[in-house]
């Protein structure tokens, strides 16, 4: 896996704001997609082996897992499988959770029976700015924004985020994050999240192309490299205990 990048050691972390680690996700094709869920599930599982080691860095993991369901907007239809969205104490809790060497390493042999790919180069870290303040919900709408161009659009895209609260009036809960460290496979600069409080709600938005080009920030991104996403819960944490190092409520669709 080796060290934090050099993008992730020259970073400086704002002690107010919060950073997680986001990673979008391709299927292993020998698993059918409807197998997918349970195998995620499964890989999941592992992980809480190390709840003690591992697991204490983290304030929460929410694993979305594409929804599938036909008549939604062709904007949702790459072939993207899911992402998990996992909320870090710290910058610092960030880099020591993303290269802990042993339990990373057990988790790759079994990434090879689960996913398309190593997750690390799929993983990215990120700064978030919450637009509306609310609860993660069960339906998300996801967008990872490739930028045409990349001079300027930090500002342009938080800017543009700003209007998302009259594009799905229905929204519980929306972020804006900036990547701070990208992924290796990827050129994501922003990653969009919009939660709403029911699947109809979020099928409605999801057949919506107007607001869906609002939330992929169509005059800003490249077309060809984001990605937008419909998904559902498909396993959440958190943390619980009183120093909130290795107690997790557990819950999944």
């Amino acid at each position: 896996m080796g060290g934090p990048s050099p993008t992730a050691l020259a970073f400086q972390p704002d002690p107010e704001k919060r950073y997680k680690l986001i990673y979008l996700a391709r299927r292993n094709p020998a698993l059918a997609p409807a197998e997918f869920p349970e195998a995620w599930r499964s890989h999941a599982a592992l992980a809480g082996k190390f709840a003690t080691s591992l697991g204490k860095h983290f304030l929460s993991s929410h694993q979305c897992v594409k929804d599938r369901e036909e008549g939604v907007s062709a904007l949702l239809t790459k072939d993207y499988d899911g992402s998990t969205i996992l909320g870090m104490k710290s910058w610092e809790d960030l880099l020591a959770a993303r290269y802990h060497p042993h339990s990373l390493e057990e988790l790759y042999e079994d990434e090879k029976r689960v996913f398309a790919g190593a997750v690390d180069n799929w993983t990215m870290a990120v700064e978030e700015s919450v637009i509306v303040d609310g609860d993660a919900t069960s339906h998300v709408l996801l967008s990872f924004v490739s930028p045409e161009k990349r001079d300027g659009f930090d500002l342009a895209s938080r800017a543009a985020a700003g209007r998302l609260p009259a594009a799905f009036p229905d929204a519980k809960r929306i972020v804006w994050n900036e990547v701070v460290d990208p992924a290796k496979a990827y050129r994501f600069a922003a990653v969009i999240e919009v939660w709403f409080p029911n699947r109809d709600k979020a099928l409605a938005a999801a057949s919506n192309d107007k607001a869906l080009e609002n939330l992929g920030q169509a005059t800003l991104a490249s077309a060809t490299e984001s990605v937008q996403m419909l998904a559902k819960l498909n396993l959440a944490r958190q943390t619980t205990g009183s120093d909130g190092a290795t107690e997790w409520t557990q819950t999944s669709d």
